[in-house]
């Protein structure tokens, strides 16, 4: 077996002292091979000489047998495997690999000593292997976790100058350098060794990697350290950490909201740093001061069960529990469980239901709820207690972005937009009209299609209303007409002076006011409408008078995407009925709650950490879109445009 030799052998001063150097050398060769096993006997015996070429199969075969019993757990007969092909394979780089391997199984062991005769070996016996760099840099590791660290910090730059163009050495080596002298409070010299990262960092995971160190060099960092590493003429990179750092003091020092609003021009300014998602988790509020449980496997959902909306509950209630079926199925090793409580449209259930998922059930996250009253209840208690809370509620323009609040909902400004941005690049159409029904959600969305349209560079011509459950529209339609034609005179009078007409409702009542538009001269306009219209049957109810008539939508259950269908066909067997895009949406708000959760390491599950892994989420395919999130918090997704085309509804986007 091997044992650990600790001689240093300095770098050449003289003809005298490389043949002492030599002696040297072959004295530590002669100590190693002693006392190691027949392995490193055979390898000395035979005076390996390493040659190029693949490994042998058998070597290969005894490879994978070694790497599949370490990832089952079986450590010790995964070494032995790899210590086979030590003995066997001594000229063959692929014992240089073994022995390796070995040497970091034990270093993550926490047996440091044990990994260093490893590595120590693999240096003096393979000099020229193309990991030996590598292996370098955790021998340094092995020699900091013994407590050698004049050792580590004597040999670290000549090892950076060595491994130019291996950005995973000098990555590893810069966060090694960067803790051990934040250990040594050393903080200048530790700060150069981040800078240094940075210029080779390549991968996010490794930016990501820096950027944690670095924020725990400057932890303990007073005001004067900082401003002396600002007066060092820092990279504008490299200043944002500086900056942070100086505006969570001035949070210390009660400057809150000054910090607070610096740190989000900060964040907008480097919308790419690394650093972002920590300036957005401080702007999202401290670590929370109320101690409340904490089950990993364990996720809530508010919805209502009881009460006018029960139904809609129900369908929520579905798609998440079909969304948790369908994760448990393929991870047994990682089972979630679903904890629900009432969430009525008042605001005090809501809030009561909030906390006991919080406080008595120690859930890691919240799902819901669906009411905008009752999310603008909920939300204040999200920050204090850092929840993370995946709201299915749209976010307001007017809401703060200092919560833990996350709207996994559709955008009724993304959605217009994605139907207005098509007609005016795909179709030509430049002139545009609106008629919606006088309730809450008719006047918001014919705000959205007016803001919409002016933002494209296109006209409205009328926007007008009509009376909720009217069946008899010829007063708004004419009065429709009217304005337009006033907005824009044409010599025609049985013309149309618009393009496309916005209708945002239900389709049964699509289907009232469709017939009755030619008969008041409206013809040869686009009938447009929103997701509404994927949620019946538009085309039998419409018949010939929606021809052509486009809508966007963020869920099409009748898609063939495998994703889709997948989802449809489960659904179907488990309740005997289609899904909606509430169950879509509440299916993938578990899904991605799951993902964000299981990216997690055991050991450092918490509340923080699971939003920061929620923000960091990019092109997430669901079965109601595609999902990112800004650092900000704001939720992109795509939105489907169907069309009726020959009475059949085809999807004609993406």
């Amino acid at each position: 077996m091997f044992f650990l030799v600790d001689v240093i052998v300095k770098p050449p001063m003289g003809h005298c002292m490389k043949r002492q150097n030599i002696w040297v050398l072959i004295l530590l060769a002669a100590a190693f091979l002693s006392s190691c096993s027949t392995v490193s006997r055979q390898a000395a015996s035979t005076g390996p000489t390493m040659v190029a070429g693949p490994p042998p199969a058998d070597a290969e075969a005894l490879w994978r047998q070694a790497e599949m019993e370490h990832k089952a757990g079986n450590a010790p007969l995964a070494i032995s495997l790899w210590e086979r092909i030590i003995q066997n394979y001594p000229d063959n780089a692929v014992a240089a690999k073994a022995l390796h391997k070995v040497g970091t199984i034990y270093l993550s062991q926490g047996n440091p000593e044990r990994a260093l005769q490893y590595f120590e070996y693999l240096l003096y016996t393979y000099p020229k292997w193309e990991g030996v760099h590598l292996a370098q840099l955790d021998r340094l590791r092995a020699f900091w976790m013994t407590g050698k660290k004049k050792q580590v910090m004597k040999e670290a730059t000549p090892l950076w100058e060595a491994s130019a163009g291996e950005p995973e050495v000098q990555v590893g080596l810069a966060r090694l350098m960067t803790t051990a002298y934040g250990s040594e409070r050393e903080i200048e010299t530790g700060f150069d060794w981040a800078t240094a990262g940075f210029t080779v960092a390549r991968s996010p995971e490794e930016k990501k990697q820096l950027t944690q160190a670095v924020l725990e060099l400057l932890k303990g960092a007073d005001e004067g350290t900082v401003n002396k590493l600002a007066k060092k003429n820092p990279s504008d990179f490299m200043k944002v950490f500086l900056d942070f750092h100086l505006l969570r003091l001035a949070m210390l020092k009660g400057q809150s909201d000054i910090a607070r609003e610096e740190m989000r021009g900060l964040a907008t300014r480097n919308p790419t740093h690394p650093l972002t998602p920590e300036i957005q988790m401080a702007l999202r509020g401290a670590p929370s001061e109320v101690e409340i449980p904490l089950n990993p496997n364990r996720v809530g959902c508010l919805i209502p069960m009881n009460g006018p909306y029960a139904k809609y509950g129900r369908m929520v209630m579905r798609g998440l529990s079909s969304a948790i079926e369908d994760w448990n199925e393929r991870h047994s090793d990682q089972r979630i469980s679903l904890i629900a409580r009432d969430a009525q449209s008042e605001s005090d259930q809501a809030i009561k239901s909030f906390n006991e998922l919080a406080r008595k059930e120690g859930v890691l996250a919240i799902i819901g709820p669906l009411g905008a009253q009752s999310a603008k209840a909920v939300s204040p208690l999200a920050n204090q207690m850092s929840m993370p809370l995946l709201a299915l509620t749209q976010k307001e323009e007017e809401s703060g972005d200092d919560s833990f609040v996350l709207h996994i909902f559709l955008d009724n400004r993304d959605l217009v937009r994605t139907l207005v941005r098509y007609c005016r690049e795909k179709l030509g159409f430049s002139r545009f009209a609106a008629l919606y029904p006088d309730d809450r959600y008719g006047q918001k969305l014919s705000k959205v299609f007016a803001d919409v349209v002016k933002e494209q560079g296109a006209t409205l011509l009328a926007n007008v209303s009509y009376k909720e459950k009217s069946t008899d529209f010829k007063e708004p339609i004419q009065k429709l007409i009217t304005v337009a034609k006033q907005n824009a005179p044409l010599s025609g009078t049985e013309a149309t002076p618009f393009d496309a007409l916005f209708i945002p409702d239900q389709v049964q009542t699509v289907s009232l006011i469709a017939p009755q538009l030619p008969y008041y001269n409206v013809v040869g306009t686009t009938l447009l409408g929103t997701n509404l219209w994927g949620e019946g049957p538009l085309v039998q109810a419409g018949g010939s008078y929606v021809e052509q008539a486009l809508f966007a939508t963020p869920y099409y259950a009748e898609s063939q995407s495998p994703t889709v269908r997948s989802f449809r066909e489960k659904y179907q067997a488990a309740y005997h009925t289609s899904p909606s895009y509430l169950e879509a949406q509440a299916y993938d708000a578990m899904m991605l709650f799951l993902e964000a959760r299981f990216s997690m390491r055991a050991s450092s599950i918490e509340r923080g950490a699971l939003l920061q892994n929620l923000l960091q989420i990019r092109g997430y395919k669901g079965v109601a879109g595609v999902y990112s999130f800004t650092p900000e918090g704001n939720l992109e997704r795509d939105y489907q445009l169907l069309q009726v085309v020959n009475g059949q509804l085809v999807q004609i986007s993406p």
